[in-house]
C-alpha cells in the first residue's frame, strides 16, 4: 500500500547508460473531499464581491425564457421513454383531471394523450403481451380516462377508440376479478381499476346504444352481474346495461337475449322498498330504469312469465310511486288529545250545607218518613268511601227540622232508631256498621254517604241516590280545567307543493308501460283505488299515470 502523496516511480536507464527519471504525473486527491454547498459557500465566503453586491442576470444566456407549455412537456415527457418522467406526469394528469378536468380536451389540445394513456391502461397484470408491466400507471392512466369522460367530448372520443375498449373487456373478463380470488398479489388494485372502469364504461355506454346481438361489452356486463356481489360495481353495470339497450326498438338486438335469472334478480330489488327508512335509493332508481328499458321494445310478456316478478311489481309499484313522499292525510295527521287536568280531592264538609227557604218548604210538605229521606238525599250523596256517625246524622236532622215541630202537628220528627233504620232506603248501598277504636270504644257510622258541599232538589237527589250519579262538583273535582284541542281537517292541497323524486316518476313510468299490454292490464286489475289513493296523497303524480289509470276499470 503506497501514499499517494510521498509515492516516486522507479528510475530507468537511458540508452547511454545513464539513469534518467521518467516523470509521471499523478492526481492528487483528497482523503475526505468537500463536498460542492461547502465548497460554494467557502467561495462566497472569501469572494467579497460576489458576498457584499447583488448579481445581476442581465444578458445572461436563458434568462425571461419560459421554455415549452405545459402541453408541449407533457407530449415530450410520454415521448422520451423517461421512467421518472413519465411517473411525474401521469401523477400530474390526475390532478389536473380531478381538480380541472374541463383543460383536458381529447378533441383540442390534447388529442396526443389518447395513445399513450391507452398504453399505459394495459397492463401484465391482466394482459401478458401488454407493455405496461407496472399495474399503478394503468391505475393512473384509468383515472386519468374516467375523470375526463365525464366530459360530453371525451367520452365521446373514448368510446370509438377501440383500443381502451378492448382493455375494458379485458379487465371486466379477468379470472380474478370474476372469481375473487385472493390469491393473486394485485387483487386489491385489480378491484380498484374494475371500478374505474366501470365508471368508464358507463359515461361511454350512450354512445354504444344499442347494443347488437353479441355485442362484447354487453355480455361482458351480464357475466360480471352474476359473479360479483360489489353493490357499487352491481348499480354501475346496471346503469351501463340499461344505457345500451336505449333506443332498441327492433327484435334481435342484445337486450332480448338476456337470461331470465338476471331479470329476475333485478325485479327483486324493488322489495327494498318495503322499508322507506333504509338507503337503497340508488339501487332502486337503477333497478326501475333498467326494468324500464328492458321492457320498451315489447318485452313485457317475457318479464311476467314468473309469478314472483309478478306479485313483486303488483305489490311495490304501487308503493314506490309515494316512496319518501311526506304527504299529509287524516291517517298521518295525529288525532288532538283530551288533556284532564289533574283533579285534587276536596275535603268532604263535616256537615251538610244549609238549604234555601223554598227547598225547605218543598221538605216541609212531605210526610215522614219521606220527608227525612228526601232532606238526606238533598243533604248527602252516596260515596264509596265517606262514612258519617249516626249521632252526627240524627243531630243534624233534628236541627233542621226541630223547629218545625209541634204537639198536634205531623211535621213531628222521627225517632232516632227508625231514622238510622231509614238511612239504607234513601241509599241502599250505605251501611250501618259498629268501628272498635284502638282505646276499646265503639263508634256508629253510616258507611256509604257524606255530605254535600252544595244542596241539591228533591228530584235530583233521588236519582243520584238510586242511579250512583253524583254531580262532579260534589265529587271534589271540576272538568272546567279540562281542554279539548281544536281538529283541524287535512288540508290536502298541501299536498300539491310536493315535488317528485326519481323514484316515484320512473315507476309511474315503468306502470304506464306495463299497462301498455293485455297482460300487463291484468296485472294491476282491482288495483285502480291504489292508484287514485297515490294521486291523492301526491297530486303531481297525475299527469305520469293518467293513461294508466283510464286502461283499468276498477
Amino acid at each position: 500500500m503506497y501514499n499517494i502523496k510521498s509515492y516516486t516511480p522507479p528510475s530507468h536507464e537511458s540508452r547511454n547508460g545513464s539513469e534518467m527519471p521518467i516523470v509521471t504525473p499523478v492526481r492528487v486527491m483528497p482523503l475526505e473531499p468537500v463536498a460542492s454547498r461547502d465548497q460554494e459557500m467557502r467561495f462566497l465566503e472569501s469572494n467579497r464581491q460576489l458576498k457584499n453586491d447583488v448579481y445581476n442576470y442581465y444578458n445572461v444566456s436563458g434568462t425571461n425564457y419560459k421554455g415549452p407549455p405545459e402541453v408541449e412537456r407533457i407530449q415530450l415527457a410520454f415521448e422520451s421513454g423517461i421512467d421518472e418522467e413519465i411517473d411525474y406526469y401521469l401523477g400530474h394528469l390526475v390532478f389536473i383531471s380531478k381538480d380541472n378536468p374541463e383543460l383536458l380536451k381529447f378533441k383540442s389540445g390534447f388529442a396526443f394523450l389518447i395513445e399513450p394513456l391507452s398504453r399505459f391502461f394495459d397492463c401484465k397484470a391482466f394482459d401478458p403481451q401488454a407493455e405496461n408491466g407496472d399495474i399503478n400507471r394503468s391505475l393512473d392512466a384509468a383515472l386519468i380516462i374516467r375523470n375526463t369522460v365525464q366530459d360530453i367530448d371525451n367520452s365521446q372520443v373514448i368510446s370509438m377508440n377501440f383500443k381502451i375498449k378492448e382493455v375494458l373487456m379485458k379487465i371486466v373478463n379477468h379470472r380474478v376479478i370474476l372469481d375473487n380470488c385472493f390469491t393473486s398479489e394485485s387483487y386489491e388494485q385489480l378491484k380498484e381499476l374494475l371500478r374505474y372502469s366501470m365508471d368508464i364504461i358507463e359515461a361511454i355506454s350512450s354512445y354504444l346504444a344499442p347494443a347488437p346481438l353479441d355485442d362484447p361489452m354487453f355480455l361482458s356486463l351480464t357475466n360480471l352481474l352474476q359473479t360479483v356481489q360489489d353493490r357499487s360495481v352491481i348499480i354501475t353495470a346496471l346503469r351501463s346495461l340499461s344505457r345500451l339497450m336505449y333506443n332498441t326498438r327492433k327484435e334481435g338486438d342484445a337486450a332480448d337475449h338476456l337470461d331470465d335469472e338476471l331479470v329476475d334478480r333485478v325485479v327483486s330489488y324493488l322489495a327494498f322498498a318495503v322499508n322507506e327508512d333504509n338507503d337503497n335509493d340508488e339501487l332502486l332508481i337503477t333497478a326501475l330504469d333498467f326494468l324500464y328499458q328492458f321492457i320498451l321494445p315489447g318485452r313485457s310478456a317475457k318479464l311476467l312469465k314468473n309469478p314472483t316478478n309478478c306479485f313483486v311489481l303488483q305489490t311495490f309499484l304501487p308503493r314506490l310511486l309515494t316512496y319518501k313522499q311526506k304527504y299529509k292525510t287524516e291517517f298521518t295527521q295525529e288525532m288532538p288529545m283530551l288533556k284532564l287536568a289533574k283533579r285534587s280531592r276536596e275535603d268532604s264538609p263535616t256537615n251538610p250545607p244549609p238549604l234555601p227557604e223554598n227547598l225547605i218548604t218543598s221538605l216541609n210538605n212531605l210526610p215522614e218518613p219521606n220527608r227525612a229521606t228526601a232532606w238526606m238525599r238533598c243533604s248527602y250523596r252516596a260515596t264509596e268511601e265517606g262514612d258519617v256517625t249516626q249521632i252526627s246524622l240524627w243531630r243534624s236532622y233534628e236541627a233542621q227540622f226541630q223547629k218545625y215541630s209541634s204537639a198536634g202537628s205531623n211535621l213531628r220528627l222521627l225517632p232516632a232508631v227508625d231514622f238510622i233504620k231509614n238511612v239504607q232506603h234513601a241509599f241502599p248501598n250505605s251501611n250501618a256498621m259498629v268501628l272498635t277504636l284502638p282505646d276499646g270504644t265503639r263508634k256508629f257510622i253510616i258507611k256509604g254517604i257524606e255530605p254535600r258541599a252544595v244542596p241539591v232538589d228533591i228530584d235530583q237527589g233521588k236519582v243520584e241516590a238510586l242511579t250512583d250519579r253524583a254531580a262532579a262538583s260534589d265529587h271534589g273535582g271540576s272538568s272546567k280545567n279540562n281542554k279539548q284541542e281544536p281538529y283541524h281537517p287535512v288540508q290536502y292541497n298541501f299536498n300539491d307543493s310536493l315535488a317528485l323524486t326519481e323514484i316515484n316518476t320512473s315507476a309511474s313510468l315503468l306502470i304506464t308501460e306495463l299497462m301498455a299490454t293485455k297482460k300487463g292490464q291484468e296485472l294491476f286489475v282491482g288495483h285502480k283505488e291504489k292508484l287514485l289513493d297515490s294521486v291523492l296523497k301526491v297530486p303531481k303524480l297525475l299527469p305520469y299515470i293518467h293513461e294508466a289509470l283510464q286502461k283499468l276499470d276498477y
